[in-house]
């Protein structure tokens, strides 16, 4: 039984990286290759609009910023947070992550501790058709809207 789990968890990789790359096949960059769909990812404030299937709606919503030099923040809801990001065309590979201590409880603390469980190691993440930004594992899926601010 073991290995039907791990068959599935091969099958769901196989079928996301396959989405992934024809959503970034559609643009070409120079000399013929795919547009480096990342430099969309860089510089914009990404605003957390759902956790899974949770959907995530609080005055001070969640978010999190991608710059080119390989930094990422933010905040989660209760804490900013600060680190280092590698980012591939598929992958981004959270690390160093650190944030402020403050105390958080009730719905904020927990999307927030859910939030941050996440932002550990290496992540998958595409574009939906919406030009949504979605950074997933075989667990979790965080979705994000660009932000006015």
């Amino acid at each position: 039984m073991h290995w039907r789990n791990k068959m599935r968890k091969v099958l769901f990789s196989l079928i996301f990286g396959t989405l992934f790359f024809a959503g970034c096949a559609g643009t070409s960059g120079p000399v013929g290759h795919p547009a480096q769909c990342s430099d969309k990812l860089y510089g914009v404030k990404w605003r957390l609009v759902m956790i899974d299937n949770d959907t995530i709606s609080s005055k001070r919503a969640p978010f999190i910023r991608f710059s080119k030099d390989g930094g990422v923040g933010g905040f989660g809801g209760c804490n900013s947070f600060f680190g280092e990001a590698s980012v591939t065309q598929t992958a981004i590979n959270f690390e160093k992550i650190g944030s402020t201590r403050r105390f958080c409880s009730g719905m904020r603390g927990e999307a927030e501790r859910r939030f941050f469980a996440v932002l550990k190691g290496i992540k998958w993440w595409q574009f939906d058709e919406d030009e949504n930004l979605v950074i997933f594992d075989d667990e979790h899926r965080l979705i994000f809207e660009k932000s006015g601010g």
